[in-house]
């Protein structure tokens, strides 16, 4: 999938909620909190980061257009969705890594795992995407190539361009989580 506009990223986004929650609930629950190597993320810890990256882009999208002009000007990029992602791979190429606050807390301990604490991981990802979402269905479609926000490895992105990076994003930790559970 390649989005353009305001709506691609939403179905996008929809989709990979959805592709989310369908893989994260078929795990087994010891395999949703247990880190698959030493020092990455459970499948929780990664849907614990995007609910935290989710709710920043929701706080942005929400801000009063004119403050995020004043405080960000105009974007100087409006990169297309493949540009997009070729500049946050390079990113993690050269070694960026999420910046502490978007570092989720330790995941359960898998022993002490209930379906309880996945149904909250997940109802917590659920409404952070869904808050997304709705943030980014106020924007029109034009607005989103006139504004800025700022990205902690990417700098200073026109919404359009976070929009892309957030539908990537969300991709990008879901085939992670994959590969690293299903090696081929």
């Amino acid at each position: 999938m390649t989005p353009h506009g305001r709506d691609d990223v939403l179905r996008g986004l929809a989709g990979a909620q959805a592709d989310w929650t369908a893989y994260a609930a078929a795990l087994p629950l010891d395999a949703f909190f247990r880190a698959p190597a030493p020092g990455r993320w459970a499948p929780a810890g990664h849907l614990r980061h995007l609910t935290l990256t989710h709710r920043r882009v929701t706080q942005g999208l929400g801000m009063p257009r004119p403050a995020l002009r004043v405080m960000f000007g105009a974007p100087s990029t409006h990169r297309p969705y493949p540009e997009v992602v070729t500049a946050y791979r390079a990113a993690l190429a050269a070694g960026g890594t999420a910046p502490d606050r978007y570092v989720p807390a330790p995941d359960t301990d898998p022993t002490e795992a209930t379906e309880a604490t996945r149904t909250a991981v997940l109802d917590g990802y659920a409404r952070g995407a869904e808050a997304l979402r709705a943030a980014l269905a106020r924007w029109p479609d034009a607005a989103l190539d006139t504004h800025a926000l700022p990205h902690d490895l990417l700098g200073r992105l026109s919404v359009r361009e976070l929009a892309y990076f957030t539908l990537y994003h969300d991709l990008h930790h879901l085939r992670g989580v994959q590969a690293a559970l299903e090696p081929s």
